[in-house]
């Protein structure tokens, strides 16, 4: 049910009148709520409920969206359930836990209409909040390395942090600010305090910091640096942007840990240059050190002391083509004196960041601001908006490629309105079932946000399509985007078949009959199976795996797929169950090994040689990725 403004106790609003208050925030909050609902990954020791609904099911004309909130009410990191046994409790406890007093929650009305506007503003914000932090959560879960445990320790501290802010944010004083343009060197030379009680520690790691560079030197802008200066300070702490400063001062050797350490040593051994060396020649400073100091400069030694960096030195990096190649696995004092086209400007590297060419950083910059106004703007400018995730980027980056909308639009995450026809010159329109391949991938329990279905279709392309010619598969982000490079790379890839629309229109013909057979078999996975024993929806891995199998069987034997289906159902069962178990450690080389055997043997339990299949995908689209995905299953050690 929608949205009931008569039932709320709400006068639907003339032209001139303006409308109630909470509507648009009780709209917020069923969106909000519905998202919450989306997610297949939920923290460790939380619950929510697993079925997914959507904003229309969060009924405020009724006690239903009481239920509702209460389903996904673990992502609100409560402190306790609420009880949904009695409207009257669950009220009462909500407002409790908004740190509202009851004589402020309530007004005249019934039902939902009852709770006063600060509750429902409170319960907006929050909802929001959670929203965000469940965006986070995710997102940390798709960064190699990271753990469900790690990722549930740093959502958990997010939230202290906003619990423990929640008093604070609602007095906000005027501040004056004042936006310019700065060059580089004005920030290298500025008394900065990188590091403020509010900021975090430093977690660039030195891939990040080689491309923020690598940004500079092609005379790419970058985003606003956000500085705040304190009643009678010279020095200005730094909001927003600590990393990119960081990166900066390390790269031209002027981070003040790193100043402060070689002015010691240079005292130390007076008459050796070595703070001389450290701005002049800093890989001659670097082989002095090992002299003098009997200390090795590695990688982690400076990071630790904030001594430079080199540029990156493969084909991953942005330095390319005139002028730039020649900088790859330098240091800045080594290209300081070498030409550079930036901002339509031919000058020195040194120049570009010791002198005053039109590049320029745009930076905001608080003054006269309080202590109390450095944590609130702090907390502002960390809150505002929510950073593109991996797919997003994808969307925009990649979107003249005709296969990434094509997958958008399979996936169900095209913009509303957008028509078969309007994709690959209406190679789309005939293609059967497709209009059910989004809906399916929701009933897997991946919803409309951000582009999820559209990450798990465009993941199982790349899986079946991409052959890595013997290099070992990288991270699931950068297998898409190498399988797009490849796509869009018509000089290196001129005859790429997927280039092609009548060959689009064939592989989502093909990928639409796959997921309508996996969909309409769900006796082949066993529940543990499916949800990796979380008790929850379909997880990536699992279902990216047995989509790839069947896919795989299909291409190889579409005409008897069904029969084999039916005569291995058990076996298949039985696998899923005992021997298709979630692996304990989440590296990249353990998760693609967890998705190979799950194709590789699903294929193989339907009676077909993977290597029929794999020829069957190839013939019919080019390339195949099963040889390259087989290449990862992790071969255990034996004693001999």
């Amino acid at each position: 049910m929608s949205l009931d403004l008569e039932d709320l106790d709400m006068d639907v609003p003339a032209d001139n009148e303006e409308e109630d208050p909470k509507t648009q925030m009780w709209e917020s909050i069923a969106d909000g709520l519905a998202t919450l609902s989306e997610s297949p990954d939920v923290p460790d020791g939380i619950s929510v409920n697993a079925a997914m609904f959507t904003r229309e099911d969060v009924d405020f004309s009724t006690d239903a969206w009481i239920h509702r909130l209460s389903d996904v009410q673990g992502w609100l990191s409560l402190s306790g359930d609420l009880p949904t046994n009695s409207y009257d409790d669950f009220v009462k406890a909500l407002a409790s836990e908004l740190g509202i007093e009851m004589d402020e929650a309530l007004e005249v009305g019934d039902g939902a209409a009852q709770l006063s506007v600060k509750t429902v503003e409170k319960l907006r914000n929050r909802v929001e909040t959670a929203v965000g932090l469940q965006q986070r959560f995710l997102e940390d879960l798709d960064t190699d390395g990271v753990s469900r445990a790690e990722a549930t320790t740093l959502w958990s501290e997010i939230w202290s942090g906003e619990e423990d802010s929640v008093a604070e944010s609602d007095s906000l004083q005027p501040v004056s600010a004042k936006a310019a343009v700065w060059h580089i060197f004005q920030l290298t030379k500025k008394k900065l305090n990188l590091a403020p009680s509010y900021q975090r520690g430093d977690v660039w790691r030195t891939g990040d910091r080689q491309a923020l560079i690598e940004s500079i030197l092609r005379g790419i802008p970058l985003p606003s640096l956000i500085l705040l200066r304190t009643e009678g300070a010279t020095t200005h702490e730094v909001v927003d942007g600590k990393q990119r400063l960081t990166a900066i001062l390390r790269f031209v050797g002027a981070h003040p840990r790193a100043l402060e350490r070689v002015r010691a040593a240079d005292a130390r051994h007076k008459g050796q240059g070595l703070l001389s060396l450290f701005t002049t020649d800093y890989p001659a400073f670097r082989r002095a050190w090992k002299v003098l100091e009997k200390e090795t400069l590695t990688t982690k030694l400076e990071d630790e002391y904030y001594y430079p960096f080199k540029l990156r030195n493969n084909d991953d990096g942005g330095l390319r083509g005139e002028y730039l190649e020649s900088f790859q696995g330098k240091y800045y004092t080594e290209i300081s004196e070498k030409k550079i086209r930036v901002s339509g400007q031919e000058i020195d590297v040194d120049e570009l960041f010791t002198g005053a060419p039109d590049y320029q950083i745009p930076v905001i910059e608080y003054l006269e601001a309080t202590q109390r106004q450095i944590h609130e703007v702090f907390k502002l400018y960390n809150k505002q908006g929510v950073h593109l995730n991996a797919e997003e980027i994808r969307n925009a980056v990649y979107h003249e490629v005709t296969l990434m909308p094509a997958t958008l639009f399979a996936a169900g995450d095209a913009a509303p309105g957008t028509r078969a026809d309007q994709i690959a010159n209406g190679a789309l329109v005939d293609v059967p079932g497709l209009e059910d391949l989004g809906k399916t991938l929701k009933d897997y329990g991946f919803g409309d946000s951000r582009y999820k279905r559209t990450k798990v279709l465009s993941w199982i392309l790349a899986v079946l399509l991409r052959d890595t010619n013997g290099k070992p598969l990288m991270s699931t982000a950068k297998h898409i985007d190498q399988l797009l490079d490849e796509v869009s790379d018509a000089e290196e890839h001129p005859d790429h078949s997927l280039r092609d629309n009548s060959t689009l229109a064939r592989l989502f013909t093909w990928i639409a009959g796959v997921a309508e057979t996996h969909m309409s078999h769900d006796e082949l996975w066993a529940p543990e199976f499916k949800d990796g024993g979380s008790g929850g929806k379909w997880q990536e891995l699992q279902l990216v795996g047995s989509l790839v199998g069947i896919a795989f069987a299909m291409a190889a034997s579409p005409e008897d797929i069904e029969d084999r289906i039916d005569a291995n159902a058990d076996a298949i069962f039985n696998a899923s169950k005992n021997q298709w178990k979630r692996m304990e450690k989440t590296q990249t080389r353990t998760q693609w090994d967890y998705i190979a055997r799950i194709a590789t043997e699903l294929v193989e339990l339907l009676g077909i040689d993977p290597n029929v299949a794999s020829a069957a995908v190839r013939d019919k689209f080019g390339s195949s990725g099963f040889e390259s995905l087989r290449a990862m299953i992790i071969v255990p050690k034996t004693d001999d």
